[in-house]
Formats: C-alpha cells, structure tokens, sequence
C-alpha cells in the first residue's frame, strides 16, 4: 500500500484510466488544509491509506445484510451479487438444514476474458440490495463522493489486472475471497462467517465436506501460472504456487528426451 500512488500513476501512464482518488488516499504525510478539503474529510488529522478501510466497511455492510434473520441478497454494484441458500440433508434419521452464502459474478466482470462461474438465481422471495455509498461513509471519514469513487477507481484498477490476463484475490473481510486464476472463478468463504449462519462447527464442516461452499483456508493453495496473484483491495503481489502449463510439460518432455537419446540423464530445475 506504501506505493500504491506510485502504482496507479504507472497504469495511467499505459491506458486511459485515472485514479485520482486512489492516488489522494495513498499519501502518508500528514495532509495540508487544502488537501483535507480536496478529500472532502469530516475530519482534520494525519490521513494514512485507507482503501482497506473503505472496503473492509463494503464487507461489514455485505456481512450484515447477509446474517439478518430474514436475509437479504446484496450487491456491489461491477463485482457480484451473494445471497444465502439453504441445503438439506439426512443425519440420523433427521433432517437437517445447512446455510451457506453463494455468489453471483458481475456480468462486468466476468466478460472481461469469458470468466468460467455459474450464475446462481437469486430466489423471488429475497430482496435484492445494492452496497449503500451513504451507509459505508457513515463508517469512514471520508465524503460520500470518496467513498463511490475509491471503490469505482479500485473495481477499474481489478478490471485493468484481469485484462492483462493476470491473477488475482479480491478479500472481502470476514467474508470470503473472490480468486480468480485463469478463466476460473472461485469464491471462497471465510469458516468464521459460515459458522455464524449455522448452528455448530459439524455443519460447517458437512457444508464443506460436501463442496457446497469452499473455505477460504484453500485459496492459498490455489496455483496460478505465473506464481503470484494481485492482491485486492491491499494492492498487493502475493506469492502462490506456480500451475505448471501445457508448454512446460512439452518443453521438459522435450528435454528429457533430448538427454536420453545421448545417454544423459539428469534433473532439470529452477
């Protein structure tokens, strides 16, 4: 996060896209006066980076309305969509029921390289919710207008990512994340969360057991072919396993056979 104006002023350079208020929430000084009222700040102190902040409070709001005692579907408008779904299996000659989130692409997003994710219909009986601008600003010192623009400006630097064809994790705190590597799309949920929608740590684990949700302890282990995924909203480079490729195997495969037909025989390593 300490070079992220760095970063976004190096994107602006090679596209169209601008991040202006990326840029003014990545400084680590203490703001002057006329700064603090470019930011349009309900407060006057030391502003350090606070995309994190903004977007831990989209995910508290997200949390929120998912664990009402009448759960609502909601939205981040260019992200996806999440609502909770009930499954029911047998125990002991009970039946019992599961709850567990399940989530929607953007067709945003996923049109950016023909993502692979099935798109879960939100039952009729949900009502449908968009991520309040005016409720996250409650939560943070900063305008309305910050708040709309630092998420909007955060969504086009994750769209830049995808269409460079780079991998990325998308966290929404204690919530789940979103991993996408390649053309696949993962959501991935956090155990914590799953726990507070259902009774015991058994169902939990019935509910992952059976692959109805995944956990976000895996997203870890997901590989990507070039070793690393961007990291949002930190805006970081995180290392992961490398997802060996087609080319790989027939680039070893041609060299091993090479050092077999002259009697060679060795490892080929990093």
């Amino acid at each position: 996060m300490a070079n992220l104006k760095a970063l976004v002023t190096s994107v602006e350079l090679c596209s169209t896209i601008t991040f202006p208020t990326l840029k003014k929430l990545s400084v680590n000084d203490m703001l002057t006066g006329h700064e603090l009222a470019d930011l349009e700040l309900k407060v006057s102190f030391p502003c350090f980076t606070d995309v994190v902040t903004i977007w831990s409070s989209v995910s508290k709001h997200v949390r929120q309305q998912l664990l009402k005692k009448k759960p609502r579907a909601v939205s981040i408008t260019g992200l996806g969509t999440f609502h909770i779904k009930k499954w029911h299996c047998f125990e002991n000659g009970k039946m019992i029921t599961l709850q567990g989130p399940v989530f929607s692409l953007s067709g945003t997003v996923a049109q950016i390289r023909d993502l692979h994710h099935a798109s879960v219909p939100i039952p009729g009986d949900i009502k449908e919710v968009s991520v309040s601008y005016k409720r996250i600003h409650l939560d943070v010192p900063y305008s309305e207008k910050v708040v709309q623009h630092c998420m909007q400006e955060t969504l086009n630097f994750f769209y830049f990512i995808l269409k460079k064809k780079e991998d990325t994790d998308f966290i929404l705190k204690d919530v789940g994340t979103l991993a996408i590597r390649g053309t696949e799309v993962t959501m991935a949920f956090c155990e914590d969360f799953l726990l507070s929608l259902n009774e015991s740590t058994d169902m939990v684990e019935k509910l992952l057991t059976k692959k109805w949700v995944i956990s976000d302890k895996e997203v870890t282990l997901f590989p990507s072919y070039f070793g690393r995924v961007h990291q949002f909203p930190q805006f970081e480079i995180r290392v992961v396993p490398r997802r060996i490729s087609l080319t790989d195997i027939e680039t070893f495969t041609e060299v091993e056979s090479g050092m077999s037909s002259t009697g060679i025989k060795g490892n080929v390593s990093d």
